[in-house]
Formats: C-alpha cells, sequence, structure tokens
C-alpha cells in the first residue's frame, strides 16, 4: 500500500509499505526544508526506512473505541486492515500538519460541520452515536477513550456561503463506561491546570456534563496547522510504548529540540505541568500526553496542556489512602509519587530556580483549593457524582502534602463533606 503525504496541504512525498517489517518515506524533490513530515526526519534525497510505521505517522493513528468502530466499518475494503489501511481512511484528518491519502487520489477536504451549542447541548448518546457512526473517518485522534474531531463556524460569521465561513476547531470527549465521570475528572484538572497559569486550550463542558469540547491548538487559520509531535514520536517509539519512557528522556529531547530563546520557558512549563501531574495523581500522564507544537525547526515549543485528569481515581486504594498505582513515566530510575526530595531533584534536572520552584508550588496550591471548591459544588448538582469527586479531593490531598500541609487537610476535610453528602443520599 502507498499513501501520499501532505504538509498543510503541499504534496510532501510518499509512504509505502513494502514489506510486513518494512515502511518506507521518501520526499519528493525540492520539497522546503521546513516542510518536514518530523523533527526526527529533515528533508532529504535519501528515504526513510522504519521496521514499523514511522513513529510520527501513529501519533492520531485512533485507539480504543474509535478504532474500534473503524476497523468494523471498513475492514471489508481490504485485504489486511493494518495501521497503512487505518491511516488511508482517517489520514485526510489528523491532528497536526500532516495529512494522508491513497497514492493518486485528492486530499478530502470534507469534514463535518456542527454548531458548538448543538454538539454540547444535544443528548450525548444521540451526539456522540452519530458523529461516530457517520464521520468516524474523520477523526483521525489518539486515545483510548470516547473521542472525535469536529468543527464549528465561528459566532457571528453569516450563515449563507458555506465556503466563507470560518472555523473552530474542536476536539469532542465523552464519559467511558468503565471510568465514571471521566469528563468532569479531566474538567477539573484542566482547570487546575488553566488557575494555575499554565497554558491550556479553551475548553467547554456540556450541560449534562457529559462532553467536553476542547479547542484544538495545532490549527493556526484555514488550512494552516502547527506541526504535532508526542513524546513518543520524537523517542522514535511506537504507540504502545507510552508508559516506557521517563521524564528525563522529555527534558533532553526539550533541550535538544527547542531553540535557545524557547527552552527556558519550555522546561519552566514541563516542571510546572509534570508537578501538577503528580499533585493530581494523574497517573496516565505517559509519553503521548506530552508532546512539541512546531512551524519549523526554528520554532518549537511544548503543547499545552491535555488529558490533564486524576486517573488514579480508579486505581485501587492504598492502606494510607493514597492510590494504589505508579505514575506512568520513571523519575530517578523508578515509577513513584513525588516527595519533597524527588521534586527538588526535579527542579535541578529543569534548572528551575528556587524562586520558581516557591512560586509553583504556591499556584498550585491555590489553583487545587479554588477547583476544589468547584468540585464540591458540582458534587452538589451530580449527585452521581459524589463518590468520585470524593476521591479525587482524596488523592489531591496526598498530592498536596509536600506543597502545603494546611492546603492538604483543607482538601481533606472537602473529601469527608462529600462523604457526609453521600451517606445521607443513601
Amino acid at each position: 500500500m502507498k499513501l501520499d503525504v501532505y504538509v498543510n496541504h503541499v504534496l510532501v512525498g510518499t509512504l509505502a509499505q513494502v514489506e510486513v517489517n518494512r515502511y518506507v518515506f521518501s520526499y519528493r524533490a525540492h520539497v522546503d526544508s521546513s516542510q518536514v513530515v518530523s523533527l526526527l526526519m529533515p528533508v532529504r534525497l535519501e528515504s526513510w526506512v522504519h521496521a514499523a510505521l514511522h513513529p510520527v505517522f501513529q501519533v492520531s493513528l485512533p485507539e480504543g473505541a474509535l478504532k474500534q468502530l473503524l476497523t468494523k466499518k471498513f475492514a471489508k475494503h481490504f485485504d489486511y486492515f493494518g495501521d497503512m489501511a487505518l491511516l488511508s481512511v482517517v489520514g485526510a484528518h489528523l491532528v497536526g500538519r500532516i495529512k494522508l491519502a491513497p497514492h493518486g487520489s485528492a486530499l478530502s477536504a470534507q469534514s463535518p460541520c456542527e454548531d458548538l451549542h448543538t454538539l454540547l447541548q444535544s443528548s450525548s448518546k444521540e451526539i456522540v452515536d452519530r458523529f461516530l457512526e457517520e464521520h468516524a473517518d474523520t477523526s483521525g485522534v489518539s486515545g483510548g477513550f470516547p473521542k472525535f474531531l469536529a468543527k464549528s463556524p465561528l459566532p457571528g460569521q453569516p450563515t449563507h456561503g458555506k465556503s466563507t465561513l470560518i472555523f473552530d476547531h474542536w476536539i469532542i470527549k465523552s464519559n467511558d463506561d468503565d471510568h465514571p465521570h471521566l469528563i468532569l475528572n479531566e474538567y477539573f484538572g484542566l482547570s487546575v491546570a488553566q488557575k494555575m497559569g499554565l497554558p491550556v486550550p479553551e475548553f467547554q463542558l456540556s450541560e449534562d456534563a457529559d462532553r467536553l469540547a476542547i479547542r484544538r491548538f495545532d490549527v493556526l487559520a484555514p488550512g494552516v496547522n502547527l506541526g504535532f509531535e508526542d513524546m513518543c514520536a520524537m523517542l522514535a517509539l511506537n504507540a504502545g510504548d507510552k508508559f516506557s519512557g521517563s521524564v528525563e528522556k522529555i527534558i533532553k529531547k526539550i533541550e535538544e529540540f527547542c531553540p535557545l530563546d524557547q527552552r527556558r520557558g519550555a522546561l519552566d512549563q514541563f516542571y510546572a505541568h509534570y508537578v501538577a501531574c503528580m499533585a493530581i495523581r494523574n497517573g496516565d500522564a505517559h509519553l503521548k500526553n506530552f508532546g512539541f507544537v512546531y512551524s519549523s525547526a526554528n520554532d518549537v515549543r511544548l503543547a499545552p496542556v491535555f488529558d490533564m485528569l486524576s486517573m488514579s481515581v480508579y486505581a485501587p486504594r492504598a492502606q494510607n489512602g493514597d492510590a494504589l498505582d505508579t505514575p506512568a513515566l520513571s523519575f530517578g530510575g523508578v515509577k513513584r509519587w513525588f516527595v519533597k526530595k524527588t521534586l527538588k531533584e526535579l527542579a535541578d534536572r529543569c534548572a528551575v530556580p528556587a524562586k520558581f520552584q516557591a512560586e509553583t508550588s504556591a499556584r498550585l496550591v491555590g489553583a487545587m483549593l479554588s477547583v476544589g471548591q468547584d468540585v464540591v459544588a458540582k458534587a452538589a448538582h451530580y449527585p452521581s457524582f459524589i463518590p468520585t469527586a470524593q476521591r479525587m479531593l482524596e488523592l489531591w490531598s496526598h498530592g498536596c502534602t509536600i506543597h502545603h500541609t494546611d492546603a492538604s487537610q483543607q482538601l481533606k476535610a472537602m473529601a469527608t463533606s462529600l462523604a457526609k453528602s453521600a451517606l445521607v443520599l443513601r
């Protein structure tokens, strides 16, 4: 199978699977050096050969429920529905600036348009089922939980002449049956990151708290996207190896690829982001949850915060009340929740001065306390959310201890108040 590869709608090369374990990407002649498909694959005459699908082409490959649906719907059209076949189906609609189409075919520009109000106000089952059943092939987005890509006209745009409309582009996420209130969990995780001053894309919660719309940070203008590569791709690992990395390897990639004038900001951002992940017990903060956005090799930045939630809520409880879980990435050769010593070691590894470390802790604590109050309020509105909310705040209390003991106790008190509410409702 052979696919044409585009960068922002400019044909730059071809990707072919020539043997079971031999994938070949070749640039066309006279491709500009800024039109690289990957920071690891600069423009050159020699082909780029890999034993598996090149990691950059795995960044947006659908996983989980979306992949299962696509397999069921399209596998009958292929002798073998592997990664190349999956790319041929969704390749025109990937996150980032790379697009793919069957060799010799036109690159499809058609994708579903829906008013954001409809995406967030219609019944969850109706909107999710319709998009996944009718438009699954327009959602090249990774992640194991239900989600799809959509676009909506910007408010105030004319309703006639659709070709002239300017669109916002969104990732729409929905709840998962095996993880109660996953959407509210992520909503509050993103809220903590936002309130502590980290770059977070705009996000909106549906009225029934069953969907979350997150504005795509890779789309700049019609037909112009930033490149996006997650840390799995940057480490030349297959997507399935997302739990095999380390914090140190991410830091090395930041030091290697971020230009000098952007490196300090990227290291500060990563430090604050990862410290927050530890505090809210985001045990799912793996290599695919961190990445770079770029317009060229001279403009490489750490991507905004995404997939930020307290995944350890769904893990067993340890004897001390913390999560019987570990972080997805190792630090210092082990996978364990941070203590004060490891917090300082991360600050040293990122070359973060003591003042910034203290400021980050203060912003984090303030954000957790503020959002904690919002969690309690939302649980009062959605009683079924109470057990998840209580467990979230219990874990936040454990994660906050190394930053501020009194704040940890306040979060614990919030969790206790929810436990009492649950007893009253029984």
